[in-house]
């Protein structure tokens, strides 16, 4: 049984990347904007600021393979959050043209870059090969890479120019396609999309999204594993207990269509907020990365309670198709708890390797 991390890490003191999960713990009350990142790319010492990238993703690599994470990240250190870093490479979005928008069925608020004009690379290379070839050579270890799908990207900008929804995410997907085809030439073994926005709108999924992500990974060889990311939503800070999520109940909803999708894993959250697990069994084909310790709740699930759940989950799914992680990025929690949970994690999977 495998254990995997979705995506994000917290960034360490000495690296002053802004991000959202940063000053939503500073300040419970702070609205982050993309302005921010925007005053700091223009102020920060380009040479410095690299040093220090590489240094905390030495660092963020080297930490999950003494933990025993059989697939590990770069831990997304570079980014100021995992949608806009990949949209500011491409023309089409500006940054400095914000929309005030509520998001996350009304649980939150915040300012959006808007859609002005075609999206589309702004050269011919691919931006997203160099970010995991930077990460992959400090580690003989496989690197997942994880890039934000069409519908995530969508949910979190404002259209002004496409004639609808539909039309912008044609267009991004074959932005995303052209960069996950030059990361399997490259030899990255593990990519994945990340796309919650699915469990926010399920007809938008059912009709087109779940097809959209399907067409992002068109042309992949065998050997490389696709995964995609679907979880219920962040808190919109650490121990928010009363925050809004997704319907669970929406996994067995589009069970059979994703099962379909030609997708090989599919990351799902069940910690936060356990649900009957009975729709696994709808999963003929797929491997279910499933989510077993909660990342904006500050309390280490023991490890007896992660096997429970394992256990659970095993009711329905054989081991083989079967991966532990987190319920999503593990950028809200402290250096100290982020360990003890995936070790406990770790240390629950192979109890489970040696049955």
């Amino acid at each position: 049984m495998l254990t995997t991390v979705v995506g994000s890490y917290p960034k360490p003191d000495y690296l002053r990347i802004p991000d959202w999960f940063t000053h939503a713990n500073l300040a419970k009350g702070y609205k982050y904007t993309p302005a921010d990142f925007n005053d700091f790319q223009r102020a920060a010492d380009k040479e410095d600021l690299e040093k220090q990238i590489t240094l905390a993703i030495r660092e963020v690599i080297q930490e999950q393979i003494d933990i025993g994470i059989d697939v590990i990240t770069d831990g997304e250190i570079r980014r100021e959050n995992y949608v806009y870093h990949f949209c500011r490479q491409l023309d089409g979005f500006s940054f400095d043209q914000l929309e005030k928008v509520t998001y996350r069925n009304g649980a939150a608020t915040g300012y959006f870059p808007t859609v002005v004009s075609e999206v589309r690379p702004r050269d011919d290379r691919p931006f997203v090969l160099d970010e995991w070839k930077a990460s992959q050579a400090l580690t003989e270890h496989p690197v997942k890479i994880t890039i934000p799908g069409p519908m995530t990207i969508i949910g979190t900008t404002k259209n002004r120019f496409y004639k609808d929804r539909r039309d912008l995410g044609e267009a991004l997907v074959s932005v995303i396609n052209r960069e996950v085809r030059a990361l399997a030439d490259a030899g990255c073994k593990y990519i994945q999309i990340d796309e919650p926005v699915m469990m926010r709108e399920p007809e938008i999924a059912e009709e087109y999204g779940i097809e959209h992500v399907s067409k992002c990974f068109k042309g992949l060889p065998q050997e490389v594993t696709k995964a995609v990311h679907a979880c219920c939503g962040y808190p919109l800070y650490l121990d928010h207990e009363e925050y809004l999520k997704a319907d669970r109940s929406l996994y067995g909803r589009l069970a059979d269509k994703l099962d379909s999708a030609g997708f090989d894993r599919l990351s799902i959250e069940d910690a936060h907020c356990p649900t009957d697990l009975s729709f696994l069994s709808k999963f003929s084909r797929t491997t279910v990365v499933l989510g077993v310790v909660a990342i904006a709740r500050s309390r280490v699930e023991p490890v007896e309670e992660i096997r429970g759940r394992v256990r659970e989950a095993l009711r329905f799914l054989p081991p083989h198709r079967l991966v532990l992680a987190p319920d999503c990025g593990l950028g809200f929690l402290p250096r100290d708890v982020l360990r003890a949970k995936l070790k406990n994690m770790v240390a629950a999977a192979r109890t489970f390797q040696q049955n």
